[in-house]
């Protein structure tokens, strides 16, 4: 007599499942760190644009500030020396004028008005076109270091009575380096970017801005 052997199948489908409730969320987890990460680094290299366009467009215009008055420096150098002349008893014609006393005095004073304006509104042009830019590339909240300021430039000694051109502060070196900071969700996003601003006097126009490495 044979005895048959009695075989029982194995049921998969019961472990599958407990399997795949144990693994689902983790995929989900995941799936869900992936995400956030990339939406980290996204946010990151967002106010990192922002805070290198905004610093780069106001370390420029500030650069263009300067290049502008020293235009005007080398204009009241010449003007000066012209009226030392005619106060000498030397004639200076224009050609189809003679400049007198008075007219370079108001001439001197005119291009002095215009350095003035200058120096009072270029920094705060400087900011506003910064803080545009920044909020152009999604950076609302930005601190400037040093905060945007005046020039640190003042006038030399009058002479006649009248204005002398500018020149550097003593502490004008320490506002050649700028720095940004730009942040988001009260600070769990942020991003800083420095800048440097290069030139030697306020006679020459060579001032130029760039980002520091």
């Amino acid at each position: 007599m044979t005895l048959k052997k009695k075989s029982h199948s194995i049921d998969n489908h019961g472990q599958a499942v407990i399997l795949l409730v144990v693994t689902l969320p983790l995929l989900f987890i995941l799936i869900f760190q992936i995400l956030h990460f990339s939406r980290v680094v996204e946010r990151k290299m967002m106010l990192q644009n922002g805070v290198d366009a905004s610093l780069i467009t106001s370390i420029e215009i500030l650069a263009q500030g300067l290049n502008q008055i020293s235009d005007l420096n080398r204009k009241l150098i010449h003007l000066h020396g012209l009226l030392l002349l005619v106060q000498g008893g030397r004639v200076i014609s224009t050609g189809t004028s003679v400049l007198t006393e008075a007219a370079l005095r108001k001439m001197i004073q005119a291009i002095a008005l215009k350095q003035d304006f200058i120096k009072k509104s270029t920094p705060l042009i400087a900011l506003e076109k910064a803080m545009i830019i920044a909020r152009k590339n999604e950076t609302p909240h930005m601190i400037f270091t040093p905060p945007f300021f005046h020039y640190a430039i003042q006038r030399k000694q009058p002479k006649n009575g009248l204005p002398s051109p500018y020149e550097c502060s003593p502490n004008f070196s320490k506002h050649k380096n700028l720095s940004a900071r730009g942040f988001l969700y009260r600070g769990a996003y942020q991003a800083k970017a420095k800048a440097r601003i290069e030139g030697y006097n306020l006679y020459t126009r060579q001032w130029e801005g760039w980002l520091s490495e």
